[in-house]
């Protein structure tokens, strides 16, 4: 099997052949996809091409007999061979009306008694979505997949494979994941379903999305020196359409905090919570302090932190930061090792520019200026802002991130040049 591509991969022209052994039988010798994981050399191969796919072959479907126990490559190969030749798929799973478990269950009567349309276990089997919310305004769609930490998302072998490859594939096939814990559900659900309410309200508005407020500071205005002689007037209807940057990892929250719940929060030694805010800045910094304060909220099943438990967890971030294991800076916690990862926001933790640490709209900027080189300002704004999740790009982002560029200016790690472009130094 080989692929013939142009530069641009508009086309590709796939080959597959097959020889015969002494006995005129077929040979099925296909190399990697024999063999075990064949099937991602496969969706690698077949879905590369931007406009067509030519698929050149010496046998029918039909002439590939496979025993039931063949590998899921070759399977896979037979049934695409089988599309290509007639344009008939095996027949679609409808979705089933058994819940994988009980918590799911609750999850489904709940939403069905908010008048919402709700199909269980929708997908083939591997990938398939626990509970997919119907789009009113067209039957044939789904507004929003849900996921449950019930069987399916216990039968991953790893977390690795539970928490983040299975998401991107269905998000890259194109649902909307709304992800909701069993914990979060029984200790704390008026918070965790009116998220859920809102998840699917948002996933009806296609084109808008909300930031969410975390006690803004009004930030001066910076003025970059010798303004380029661009409109930077930002457009708060903008949407992007393209996304360069799709490689970029989505946040992802610390939901396991290793911590005892034997007693009230505010009643915890600060030792012991200077221990699950470790762990939740490990995983997660740079992080705003108040998104650690509302991460242990949660975890306690709390709606809301008084001043007593502000107090308890403030004291505890005080102890990491004196025993060397977290570094503040301006509200934001960060990692000893000083790691600034970028990351996209797509729902919790919203696309909110007071919660994005100056040190990671930082790297932002460099990333989009080291991919695309020398960039205009407004452009520069928008695609940093692409990279964070938001869609459209506001007066108050917009201007966060003018600060950002302005000090890498100031400190000559950015230039700007003659013709008013921003480029790395």
């Amino acid at each position: 099997m080989e692929t013939i591509q142009g530069d641009e991969r508009d086309v590709i022209f796939v080959s597959v052949g097959f020889g015969f052994d002494k006995n005129h039988k077929i040979s099925h010798n296909f190399g990697p996809v024999n063999r075990e994981g064949g099937e991602r050399r496969l969706n690698v191969l077949f879905t590369r091409a931007r406009e067509k796919c030519v698929i050149f072959a010496n046998f029918k479907h039909s002439d590939l007999k496979l025993a039931s126990n063949a590998p899921f490559g070759l399977r896979a190969l037979k049934t695409f061979l089988e599309y290509a030749e007639n344009r008939q798929l095996i027949e679609y799973e409808p979705p089933s009306d058994q819940s994988d478990s009980s918590f799911e269950e609750t999850v489904y009567e709940f939403l069905k008694n908010n008048k919402y349309e709700v199909h269980k276990q929708v997908g083939c089997a591997g990938f398939r979505i626990d509970l997919a919310i119907v789009d009113p305004k067209s039957q044939g769609e789904y507004l929003l997949a849900i996921e449950c930490d019930g069987a399916t998302y216990h039968s991953s072998p790893v977390a690795r494979d539970r928490d983040r490859l299975r998401q991107q594939v269905l998000e890259g096939l194109g649902w909307k994941i709304h992800r909701i814990w069993s914990t979060d559900w029984y200790r704390n659900r008026d918070e965790t379903s009116n998220r859920l309410i809102k998840a699917i309200e948002n996933a009806g508005k296609k084109d808008k999305i909300t930031e969410t407020k975390v006690q803004p500071e009004e930030s001066p205005t910076v003025e970059i020196t010798q303004e380029p002689p661009v409109d930077v007037e930002i457009n708060t209807n903008e949407v992007i359409l393209e996304d360069p940057f799709s490689s970029i990892s989505n946040y992802e929250i610390c939901s396991a905090i290793d911590i005892d719940r034997n007693c009230q929060l505010h009643e915890k030694s600060s030792r012991e919570l200077s221990e699950a805010i470790i762990q939740i800045v490990d995983f997660e910094g740079p992080i705003h302090l108040n998104e650690v304060i509302r991460r242990i909220r949660i975890y306690w099943g709390l709606k809301k932190a008084g001043k007593r438990i502000k107090d308890a967890i403030l004291s505890a971030v005080e102890v990491a930061e004196q025993n060397g294991q977290i570094i503040i800076k301006e509200g934001f916690l960060y990692p000893r090792n000083g790691k600034i990862n970028v990351r996209r926001r797509i729902g919790d933790p919203p696309a909110n520019i007071d919660l994005i640490s100056p040190e990671e709209i930082e790297e932002a900027v460099k990333m989009v200026l080291n991919t695309q080189h020398a960039t205009p300002l407004k452009d520069l704004l928008s695609q940093v802002a692409r990279i964070f999740g938001f869609k459209s790009t506001s007066k108050k982002t917009a201007n966060k991130i003018k600060i950002v560029i302005q000090n890498l200016l100031d400190t000559k790690e950015l230039i700007l040049t003659s013709n008013g472009m921003i480029n790395i130094s």
